[in-house]
């Protein structure tokens, strides 16, 4: 390839040093979203960038007048200058950018909501829930249910996907893989951890049950100690991303009318909490050994609304656990 051999105009083409790297455009989404001043150790936690990585971008996007500095000295933080002209259609984009995505997720939901016979759970999984797809990389569907019913779910939700014009609309390509409790009993055949619910219960509370009732290798106490020390870097999951909880609460005001009967009165309970604890009650409660703390970790209902650099974060700090365990 051939170097560039012109300068771009900073006035006609400011974007192409605004947006020109991805840890630019990284930056700036993360700005967008937390609508606030960051300092860089957030800003580096937040965008998955080193701290001398978030250093090297602010120094190189301050001099293109779209963010600048505010406070001094160790509170020195980061902000988008909103007085720049491009600020406001920046913004815009990345709006854009979110509502595109929330949108399709939705529109998959709601395709799943409308099918005859439902699955117990569904969820997207692969390169998309691990944020590493690229463009035309499938969308890839898990569909979780009995061996009698599981045939005649997957054909619907095809049928519903190919009607519903998804795909064209998205411009995106989405493969289907219909599985049954069976299939978890013998391993997991695809990957439950890093997902993107859909519908149901976490399919790893299936994974969990199956392991501990056919071969007695993970009793009560073994999940128990285990749901206790993941609820700890939940905690700490929340204490870096605050947000999580608003938005959880929103989930579920959508979606406890969808839910069966039993889980609606825990997706209640859930949202009263979320609703009255302050986060320090929240943290106290979650890594309680009381009856209600043991029982309601076993639905955390944080998962569905994670962001990809949350769940990379949570990831982390999971391994950090078992590490110290």
């Amino acid at each position: 390839m051939r170097p560039i051999k012109d300068h771009n105009s900073a006035l006609r083409n400011s974007l192409n040093e605004i947006l020109g790297y991805q840890a630019n455009v990284r930056l700036l989404r993360c700005l967008v979203e937390a609508r606030e001043a960051m300092s860089h150790s957030e800003l580096a936690d937040r965008t998955g960038l080193s701290l001398p990585g978030i250093h090297k971008v602010v120094t190189r996007m301050v001099k293109t007048g779209i963010i600048q500095y505010t406070g001094s000295g160790k509170s020195q933080q980061v902000e988008i200058r909103n007085a720049h002209p491009l600020a406001p259609a920046i913004k815009e984009l990345f709006k854009a950018e979110r509502e595109y995505s929330d949108s399709l997720i939705e529109n998959l939901k709601e395709t799943i909501k409308s099918l005859e016979s439902k699955p117990k759970s569904a969820w997207i999984f692969g390169k998309v829930a691990l944020g590493s797809d690229e463009y035309g990389d499938p969308i890839r569907i898990a569909l979780l249910g009995d061996v009698k019913s599981i045939d005649k779910i997957t054909d619907q939700f095809r049928d519903q996907l190919r009607n519903s014009g998804i795909e064209k609309e998205f411009d995106v390509t989405i493969d289907i893989n219909g599985i049954t409790l069976a299939d978890i009993e013998a391993r997991p055949p695809i990957d439950m951890e890093n997902i993107i619910l859909l519908w149901g219960t976490d399919p790893q509370h299936y994974l969990e049950n199956s392991i501990s009732e056919s071969d007695g290798k993970s009793s009560h106490e073994d999940l128990d100690h285990q749901s206790l020390i993941d609820s700890k870097a939940w905690t700490e999951l929340l204490k870096t991303y605050p947000e999580i909880i608003q938005r959880t609460i929103k989930y579920l005001e959508n979606h406890i009318s969808q839910i069966s009967s039993g889980e609606k009165k825990e997706f209640q309970e859930w949202k009263h909490i979320l609703e009255s604890m302050s986060l320090q009650r929240l943290k106290k409660f979650l890594e309680s050994d009381s009856e209600r703390s043991t029982r309601l970790r076993q639905s955390l209902p944080f998962w569905p609304v994670l962001k990809d650099n949350e769940r990379t974060k949570l990831e982390k700090l999971k391994s950090e656990r078992k590490d110290h365990e």
